[in-house]
């Protein structure tokens, strides 16, 4: 509790406040055997359950062990990385894709590769006129 002479004292009052409005956030503890639709995580598809998805991850822990152990930038490729690039290349009509580790990165490259902020030799540098 902080201490009514604190310059914090405020945050008190917003606390109480943000409870009675009903805006309190509390963490709600679920079982992972709890069926729901999950509308706010990225599995809203729910594809982390799916059967042949998890008999998929399965015989990969088999084959390759449990966790990355090192982004590839610093472990290097493995099949599986270039296999999965090849195989979207292939669904979408591409000549090459490019997996990126996190959305973060993801943006990142997209952000640097539109804006034209990258290498000029880059086959994807948008031309703006000047």
């Amino acid at each position: 509790m902080v201490e009514a002479s604190s310059p914090l004292a405020w945050l008190g009052e917003v606390e109480r406040q943000r409870e009675a409005a009903g805006l309190r956030r509390r963490l709600r503890t679920r079982s992972a055997a709890e069926p729901e639709i999950d509308l706010a995580s990225n599995d809203y598809l729910g594809l982390s359950r799916h059967p042949r998805v998890i008999e998929a991850g399965v015989e990969a822990l088999r084959i390759w062990g449990a966790g990355s152990t090192g982004s590839r930038l610093v472990t290097g490729n493995t099949e599986l990385h270039e296999e999965l690039e090849q195989e979207l290349a292939t669904f979408m009509g591409a000549e090459s894709a490019l997996v990126f580790s996190s959305g973060y990165t993801a943006n990142l490259g997209a952000v640097v590769a539109l804006s034209g902020r990258g290498p000029s030799s880059s086959p994807m540098r948008v031309r703006t006129p000047r």
